[in-house]
Parts: structure tokens; sequence; C-alpha cells
């Protein structure tokens, strides 16, 4: 079953100029792994530290293998001091 991941994630103040070229990154990444069938970055036209992530994956095995590749911990670790939260949302299509 398709797994749908929103992602809000917010940078430090004054960091989403840092955060969203981090983000690339992983999302240039993410691309190419098995499973991904969408991966999209979104940054707020109001606040330039708030981005959101669209993320659509074939199962949850294939997001299970996403959170534990290189490049996301690689993420996790350099995003540490630029981002201040980020709150995870997963669903299924109804």
């Amino acid at each position: 079953m398709k797994v749908t991941v929103f992602a809000q994630i917010q940078a430090r103040s004054g960091q989403g100029k840092a955060l969203s070229h981090v983000l690339k990154q992983l999302v240039k990444a993410t691309l190419t792994e098995v499973g991904c069938l969408e991966y999209t970055l979104h940054q707020s036209i109001e606040d330039a530290d708030q981005f959101w992530m669209y993320e659509v994956w074939q199962s949850q095995a294939a997001l299970d293998a996403h959170m534990a590749s290189p490049h996301f911990n690689d993420f996790v670790t350099s995003s540490n001091a630029i981002m201040d939260k980020a709150s995870i949302n997963k669903a299924y299509a109804c």
C-alpha cells in the first residue's frame, strides 16, 4: 500500500537559505531511491524559514529504507544546527 508523507519543516530564524540548500541535496538523492514515487519540496511564500515536503512511497518498507539511507542520515546530521523543528504526518490514500 502506498504511503504519503506530509512533513512541515521549520528552519531556525534566518536559516531558510541554508536549510533550503540541504533539503535540495536530500531531494536529489532521494528521487533516485527505489520505491520513491514523489518527493517534492515547497517553501512558504510568506516565511522563508518554513518548508513542506510532500512524499509518496510505494510502501512502508520503501519509506523505512529511505529513513535508514546514508543520505537521509547525512541530512539529519547536517540540518541539526539550522532546523528548529519538523512535524511528520503519514497517511494512506483513501
